[in-house]
């Protein structure tokens, strides 16, 4: 069973990376932008599945989701701390999905077959599809540090520290461990100010 003092934590990394991507001050950025309210409606979800007295009311925070944010991510999907779901409109994710720390999910994400397992700091670009299970295999790994391009279909496993695109997608470059998309907005937003 989940604590809430555990959930309470990993809210409180979501929002930090939220205020990261959105550095405007205020309150009204919250409502606003419906990235934090679908990572909130999701981690909610996944609260509520964690006892099996409220695991019903986890599938209506997920169908919730799917209605206020064209977001279909279920509660057995286990999203690291940190998890931005920029413009998530049309974001699909296998319940058997595990996502990393500090990950970003643009919209029009899929994230399908049996078992994917994405490593921690990966940003996957908008339209990009994640696919396991092509030609048998049970299950694909996406390594840390990795940049998917924009409508790329992943479905072979990728090694940490890459950027890679297209159909099907291959790496295009490696890069550093601190090239990842974190610690470049982290960079932008010292260098703004």
């Amino acid at each position: 069973m989940l604590s809430i003092s555990k959930w309470l934590a990993v809210v409180k990394e979501d929002s930090k990376v939220f205020c990261l991507v959105h550095p405007q001050r205020g309150l009204f950025k919250y409502f606003y932008y419906p990235d934090f309210r679908a990572v909130l409606i999701f981690r909610l979800s996944q609260l509520f599945y964690s006892s099996r007295m409220t695991r019903p009311v986890s599938y209506l925070m997920t169908m919730l989701n799917d209605v206020l944010n064209g977001v279909w991510i279920g509660p057995r999907v286990s999203a690291g701390p940190g998890l931005s779901l920029a413009h998530p409109r049309g974001l699909m994710v296998n319940p058997d999905t595990i996502i990393g720390r500090k990950c970003s999910i643009l919209h029009r994400v899929t994230i399908g077959g049996p078992q994917v397992v994405i490593g921690d700091f990966v940003s996957i670009g908008a339209g990009a599809s994640i696919i396991s299970n092509v030609r048998g295999r049970a299950y694909l790994t996406v390594g840390s540090n990795v940049i998917i391009g924009a409508g790329a279909v992943v479905v072979k496993d990728v090694p940490d520290c890459c950027v890679v695109v297209g159909v099907p997608a291959k790496v295009v470059k490696t890069i550093k461990p601190e090239d990842n998309w974190f610690e470049y907005m982290t960079r932008l937003r010292i260098h703004r100010g």
